[in-house]
């Protein structure tokens, strides 16, 4: 999960390049295994932009914890005041353990945390155009990916994976038939990804449209995800990211939704309110 966002969500520097010829299986492995740190923490807006071009706002802290067990997130609201205090922790397993990637959200008004199931995770996220499912981790398994070719994006070369689910529940969690993916050949980043329904067509795009080295890890700044059938869209903007903020391990869980962020909980945080 960056958000993912996708989670396309956030970043990472590259591993070294294998020297064999290259699958589709192992370009994928090489963006699911990107180097993100042990943790990061960053402000995000999340900007929704109606079909008429109308803005709004959706302000977020994102903290990121990496272990042996996988990585573990939570998303916590601050703006605006109709969204203030929603949260969300995600938790993405190591591929390799069998585990599934899971979500849970808090919702202030009602005071409850639920997990999103499997069939919520088609839904949009806060509205966007992002969905539940493009928060998940890149997942090599779940879908069969076949190497196609090789384009330049924005001036990065990249290599474009066409994936399809490799099982009916792979599709009836994302509502993706097919999946058609370019990884950037240098740092192995997700650079844009189209999207297809039952029918074939394409429905949604998402594109990465800013990228910055910061604290030596190549890192999605801002992307987008177009909803092509309505002209709706929606931003993820990085602000201040860090990587190896060693953050409490309590802020990653289900208790940890309903407290919130509370100060001294990170000394970025801290910062952060300070230089308000």
């Amino acid at each position: 999960t960056r958000l993912l966002l996708a989670w396309t969500l956030a970043s990472g520097a590259a591993a070294d390049t294998p020297t064999a010829p290259l699958d589709g299986d192992a370009v994928m492995a090489l963006s699911r295994d990107r180097d993100e740190g042990d943790s990061f923490a960053s402000k995000v807006d999340l900007v929704l932009v109606d079909r008429q071009g109308r803005e709004r706002v959706r302000e977020f802290v994102f903290l990121q914890l990496a272990d042996a067990a996988g990585k573990r997130a939570s998303l916590f609201f601050t703006a605006p005041q109709d969204v203030r205090g929603v949260a969300f922790h995600i938790v993405n397993p190591r591929e390799a353990s069998g585990g599934e990637d899971a979500q849970w959200m808090y919702l202030p008004v009602s005071r409850q945390t639920r997990r999103i199931s499997t069939t919520d995770k088609r839904g949009a996220f806060m509205g966007s155009t992002y969905s539940y499912a493009d928060l998940d981790g890149v997942r090599v398994g779940d879908w069969d990916n076949q190497l196609i070719g090789e384009e330049v994006i924005d001036g990065r070369p990249a290599w474009v994976v066409e994936r399809r689910p490799a099982r009916p529940e792979v599709q009836a969690r994302t509502g993706y038939e097919r999946v058609v993916a370019w990884v950037d050949q240098g740092n192995h980043l997700l650079l844009r990804q189209d999207y297809f329904d039952s029918r074939g067509v394409m429905f949604k795009q998402n594109r990465t449209l800013e990228v910055e080295t910061v604290d030596g890890i190549d890192s999605i700044m801002l992307s987008e995800t177009v909803n092509l059938e309505n002209g709706s869209r929606a931003r993820m903007h990085f602000r201040q990211l860090r990587y190896n903020v060693a953050p409490d391990p309590r802020l990653f869980g289900e208790a940890a939704l309903a407290r919130g962020l509370r100060g001294g909980d990170l000394p970025l945080l801290d910062e952060w309110n300070a230089a308000r």
